[in-house]
């Protein structure tokens, strides 16, 4: 394969990019179209793409006589996600545009961003954050923007010293996952095999957000069914399907555990959700050992509400993101080329 020169430009300071938040009760909430799904793909457990729904998973709640849940079960087998997973960049989506190029980019309107949902979420949430850095690379081809994350210094020091809890952590969610995750709706979950952190299941979405069209991939959990669900690759319908998001949190002891929830927390599954149209969200209530006591259901639409509304705003977040979009296009308008990228 014939090397190709690639020209990368650095924004830097001069670039126009910073932002000011005004106070939450002046901003609007953006006109944003609902999500909607138009295609799927899977990852089995070598980190491979497939153009099927095997990996699609049933949401089973775990009976009442099963608590607590031992997160810790089966920890020494966990098969990891390989590091190489961190050089696949782009690859699993852009296999499957390549797939549906026809129908997506020819008898749809024009796309005019392409990323993973993770990076619209933190684009979304960054009005908030004062300690983390983030670094995106950003490439036109064929008017279409792609936009990709790329790991900063500083993320890279913090992964390398993370304690072993916060590693335990990590896991514990994957273990509470299959806890509650089937492969047939006719089933009750498998807790003996080994969880393996590289299987993944992924809608890819389209939505309009203040007068631009954005298509994104995002990692679903599982879908609500009592009926197994048979997609068709070429030809998905994905409309009425109802997906829920997993997640644990620590039980609240004290304020400042609570004030930490309500401040990040419900700010990153509320952005996280919205974006994929995910309603529902079941919590499992665990304590520093990795036992999960009690299950609790969080409708999407209450996050921003409880005391949350203290610390961030909705409006806030997709306003954010939609500036940076639109001013993201305007600097890299001039040059129109896959060869060429910003960071």
């Amino acid at each position: 394969m014939k090397s190709m020169k690639m020209n990368v430009y650095n924004t830097g300071k001069d670039a126009g990019l910073s932002w000011i938040r005004p106070p939450e009760n002046e901003i609007a909430f953006l006109d944003i179209k609902k999500p909607q799904p138009i295609g799927f793909f899977s990852i089995d457990g070598d980190r491979t793409f497939e153009p099927s729904d095997t990996q699609l998973k049933y949401y089973k709640p775990p009976a009442a006589n099963a608590f607590p849940l031992d997160l810790n079960a089966g920890l020494n087998r966990v098969i990891h996600k390989p590091e190489s997973a961190r050089n696949e960049l782009l690859d699993h989506l852009l296999k499957f545009l390549y797939d549906h190029q026809q129908r997506i980019f020819v008898n749809s309107p024009a796309t005019e961003f392409v990323s993973y949902r993770g990076l619209l979420r933190l684009l979304m949430c960054t009005p908030y954050e004062h300690k983390s850095d983030w670094c995106i690379q950003v490439t036109w081809f064929r008017n279409t923007i792609y936009l990709l994350e790329r790991e900063t210094e500083q993320k890279r020091y913090e992964r390398s010293q993370e304690s072993q809890f916060q590693k335990n952590c990590c896991s514990w969610g994957f273990k509470f996952e299959q806890y509650c995750l089937s492969e047939t709706p006719f089933r009750e979950p498998d807790t003996s095999s080994p969880v393996n952190e590289s299987e993944e299941f992924s809608l890819v979405f389209h939505t309009r957000l203040a007068g631009m069209n954005l298509l994104y991939g995002a990692e679903m959990d599982g879908i609500v069914s009592e009926q197994p669900v048979k997609l068709n690759y070429n030809m998905p319908v994905l409309e009425n399907l109802k997906f829920v998001e997993l997640k644990t949190r620590q039980n609240h002891s004290n304020e400042r555990q609570r004030t930490s929830y309500l401040k990040f927390k419900t700010r990153n599954w509320w952005c996280q959700s919205f974006l994929v149209g995910v309603e529902d969200i079941y919590v499992g209530i665990r304590n520093d050992k990795g036992f999960v006591r009690s299950l609790e259901h969080v409708e999407t639409r209450s996050l921003p509400k409880n005391g949350a509304q203290n610390h961030w705003s909705p409006s806030v977040c997709a306003n954010f993101l939609s500036q940076f979009l639109g001013r993201l296009k305007n600097i890299t308008a001039n040059l129109n080329c896959p060869y060429t990228v910003y960071v």
